[in-house]
């Protein structure tokens, strides 16, 4: 058992400083990232679409904001009758606000309603694409449109846009804007700002830094909001999937088995962190059921036969195994290892740990915080109170997990604003 110590302290002295590394390689190719030109090539069209449900607190304030940085871009709503259906109370819906607040208010703002009580978010963009020439009135060329999936709470930075037509007129295929979840910090209780840090840390770290590099070994992934997608490529893998709770894991996926790389966008979106640890726990149970169903999907995929790389494909599997793994497993490894050098006296090693974990959690936190200052033009400081925040958010961040195995939930949580 000393000696299982010993390794994991080694691990985790050896991950930060290696992770700190590429922070900093990454930090100095920064230079001129945004200054490609790409006005020889040919114009793409993007499309936003913004799928919601009981949104009535933030949908207008969205369309505004999407409206002062968006200039033109099409906008399409997209609501659902599950809303209606749930509607028991007669209170006003969101599509009540659509049709009275924002259409005839702003221009190329678009509105379809999902016709089913059934189904998630998935179902109701993919009736979005098979509607999409009737919304648009006019014929769309997939091969020179791409979709730009928001949430409706989204806030991609004042940048996102120039940057986002230069990705796109280069043909990129599939465009990821990676975000962090610091909208609401100031309001969050510290357990809760220990979380939007390692989440934010999490996408930035395994989205946003290994698809810089087109790391075609480590971990990488896409995020249903801020995902900007070529409709042809969408289109040959049957639109989004609806049958795993995750549309983007699942299509995640797809791209490995494809062979289509992901290439980020390096202005970032500011998102939400759930304001109640209830809230939380059940928002990352949803995410941790449809990663642990990696070998489902990886036999899905294989049915549909739209695996042209099985070797990608499995080297993306097997990182949705690790990503399994490492979620629900490391906060029980560290327990273990602390209870265990206590149990054991190993006073020094008992410290060690503390150290190596500490020393990990503060490089973490930093780098994140570093990132997002740079990348959005914030002002954000670490200081010693946040460190211990996302340190106690980092030891119980299996908790959503957890829950999602005790409970084994049928029906999908769709996280509360």
């Amino acid at each position: 058992m000393k000696l299982f110590i010993e390794i994991v302290v080694f691990a985790l002295f050896s991950y930060t400083i290696i992770y700190y590394i590429r922070i900093r390689i990454f930090l100095s190719k920064l230079v001129n990232q945004n200054e490609k030109n790409a006005d020889n090539v040919a114009r793409k069209q993007i499309i936003i679409a913004i799928p919601v449900l009981r949104e009535q607190k933030c949908i207008c304030d969205t369309i505004k904001y999407f409206r002062k940085i968006t200039k033109d871009i099409p906008i399409i709503l997209i609501t659902t009758q599950k809303e209606i259906k749930e509607n028991i109370s007669n209170q006003q819906t969101t599509q009540d606000i659509i049709k009275k607040e924002i259409l005839g208010k702003y221009s190329y703002v678009y509105w379809i309603d999902y016709p089913y009580t059934e189904g998630y978010m998935a179902d109701q963009l993919n009736y979005m694409l098979d509607n999409l020439e009737k919304i648009l009135n006019k014929t769309v060329d997939l091969k020179n449109t791409y979709l730009a999936l928001y949430n409706a709470d989204s806030r991609p930075s004042k940048q996102t846009f120039k940057e986002m037509e230069i990705k796109v007129r280069e043909g990129n295929k599939v465009i990821q804007q990676y975000s962090y979840c610091m909208q609401n910090y100031d309001k969050l209780n510290g357990i809760l700002k220990g979380f939007a840090i390692y989440q934010s840390n999490f996408e930035i770290k395994a989205g946003l830094i290994n698809s810089f590099f087109n790391s075609k070994i480590l971990y990488t992934h896409i995020v249903g909001h801020g995902l900007i997608i070529e409709l042809d490529t969408l289109k040959k893998f049957g639109n989004f999937n609806t049958e795993f709770w995750c549309e983007d894991i699942y299509l995640g996926l797809q791209l490995r088995f494809n062979n289509i790389k992901i290439t980020p966008l390096l202005s970032l979106e500011n998102i939400e962190t759930p304001d109640t640890f209830k809230k939380l726990i059940k928002q990352n149970a949803v995410w941790f059921r449809t990663t642990s169903q990696f070998f489902k999907i990886y036999k899905d995929i294989l049915k549909k036969g739209q695996a042209k790389n099985r070797l990608n494909g499995i080297i993306g599997i097997l990182n949705e195994f690790r990503c399994t793994i490492n979620w629900i497993g490391f906060p029980i490894v560290l327990l273990l290892v602390i209870t265990c050098s206590i149990v054991m006296k190993e006073y020094i090693l008992f410290i060690s740990v503390l150290i190596s974990y500490l020393f990990y959690i503060t490089i973490n936190t930093i780098s994140t915080i570093k990132i997002i200052n740079i990348l959005d033009y914030k002002s954000y400081k670490v200081n010693i109170k946040m460190i211990i925040y996302v340190f106690l958010a980092t030891t119980i961040s299996n908790v959503g997990p957890l829950y999602s195995v005790i409970t084994n939930k049928k029906e999908k949580y769709k996280t509360e604003r």
